[in-house]
């Protein structure tokens, strides 16, 4: 996925509270690449300083810097889904809650070549709950309610996060690949059963493909 085609998951009208930053690390290079949230979420301004890991982490709480490290190291080593919870601090008055969440795209020889992922601020949902349950009643007023839960669920089993994020990410892929929110959860749904002679272990795999088509 180039950085074009990242770009376009991130929509123009993310505000200041409700931002969602995009992040691309390519390991052969050792570079970073970041959409213009996610330099917010960290107090710049955008390309105000160049993207790196050790930028990121001195943004994160001392604290949450093992569970940081960890994530990155298995998705960089395995290519897995990972996600973490991080106290992110963008100005010295201001923390914010992160969930980070991403996963590894491997290239020919199997080895993990990009990192990919977003940075869910959910520091709004957190304070806001009353009005998180009232958004959350006209979606269901508007999309097929099952179909979003279903898929919902496989996000949270596979990358191991709470309902709020699962519902985030999955509407950050819908703008992407230009789908309605329903059709992508139910291809979601349709793929993660595993058909019979199929190994259960390429969920992950068969999810990828709905979640990232190849828009080469």
């Amino acid at each position: 996925m180039d950085v074009e085609l990242v770009r376009a998951m991130v929509s123009e009208d993310d505000r200041a509270d409700e931002i969602t930053g995009v992040f691309l690390h390519r390991l052969p290079e050792d570079t970073w690449w970041w959409s213009d949230e996610m330099f917010r979420l960290l107090g710049y301004e955008p390309d105000a300083v160049t993207p790196a890991a050790k930028l990121l982490r001195g943004h994160v709480h001392t604290e949450d810097h093992t569970g940081l490290d960890s994530a990155l190291e298995h998705g960089r080593t395995t290519g897995l889904p990972f996600s973490c919870y991080l106290r992110v601090v963008g100005t010295p008055d201001e923390e914010r809650s992160v969930v980070l969440v991403g996963d590894g795209r491997t290239g020919d020889d199997g080895k993990v070549v990009v990192l990919r992922g977003f940075a869910v601020d959910v520091t709004k949902s957190v304070r806001e709950e009353a009005r998180r349950a009232a958004d959350s009643d006209i979606e269901r007023a508007r999309v097929s309610q099952e179909d979003i839960d279903l898929a919902r669920g496989v996000l949270m089993g596979l990358y191991g996060i709470d309902a709020d994020v699962a519902m985030r990410v999955l509407r950050r892929h819908s703008q992407y690949a230009n789908v309605k929110l329903r059709t992508l959860a139910q291809s979601v749904r349709e793929a993660a059963p595993t058909a019979p002679g199929r190994p259960q272990h390429d969920l992950h795999q068969r999810i990828s493909a709905v979640l990232y088509p190849d828009r080469d």
